[in-house]
């Protein structure tokens, strides 16, 4: 989305369905609201009100036919977008099912495998564990990356996988760290210039 306003109100409604319904697939709920602003705009999306009878199902599971149900209709519109063919196998690798193994906040009981760098509207990332805001600056690409590294290692997380996450960060491709982030930045988070004025002084001793 081009526009700043298209992606809070593309954030704001996948809050509001978040509230009011169950989501087994955050990222397919995303595409799919990003694909309705793109066709008809963001002015018409609204959140469903309060006390409306999607929040008093909010708790209600979904049935098995209503799951087969949804991933038929997934794979129409993955199908119709060009994104995966509607012909495939029953065999085939259902890549959505993988999506929705990606989390940003883990449980205590979860088993993390690797961390993965994403760079989306900041409101959607509020429940993120390790996130920094970036704004448009003039710091570079490669610099950013090495300031958010930096960042990320040295927070003092609370979480029971602290020490594994840093471990998995640190595991990360800088490559990988790089297509992620936008160039052209300023990052805003708490000490944040004081990292970047540290990392400043390393390179002028070296």
């Amino acid at each position: 989305l081009e526009s700043e306003e298209q992606q809070v109100a593309a954030a704001k409604r996948l809050l509001a369905l978040k509230e009011t319904t169950r989501i087994d697939n955050f990222s397919a709920s995303l595409a799919g609201i990003i694909r309705t602003i793109r066709k008809y705009g963001h002015e018409g999306l609204q959140a469903a009100p309060p006390g409306s009878s999607a929040e008093a199902t909010a708790a209600k599971r979904k049935t098995k036919a209503e799951k087969e149900n949804e991933q038929e209709s997934w794979k129409r519109t993955l199908a119709e977008e060009g994104v995966v063919d509607e012909d495939l196998d029953d065999d085939a690798v259902d890549d959505t099912v993988e999506l929705g193994k990606l989390t940003g906040k883990p449980h205590p009981d979860d088993l993390i495998l690797f961390a993965v760098p994403v760079c989306a509207p900041y409101p959607t990332l509020s429940q993120y564990t390790y996130r920094v805001k970036l704004t448009p600056g003039n710091m570079k690409r490669g610099k950013a990356v090495k300031a958010c590294i930096e960042m990320f290692l040295k927070e003092d997380q609370k979480s029971p996988h602290s020490t594994r996450l840093k471990e998995l960060i640190k595991k990360v491709a800088e490559t990988e760290w790089v297509h992620a982030v936008i160039g052209e930045v300023k990052i805003a988070a708490a000490g944040a210039q004081k990292q970047i004025q540290k990392s400043k002084n390393k390179a002028k001793k070296k």
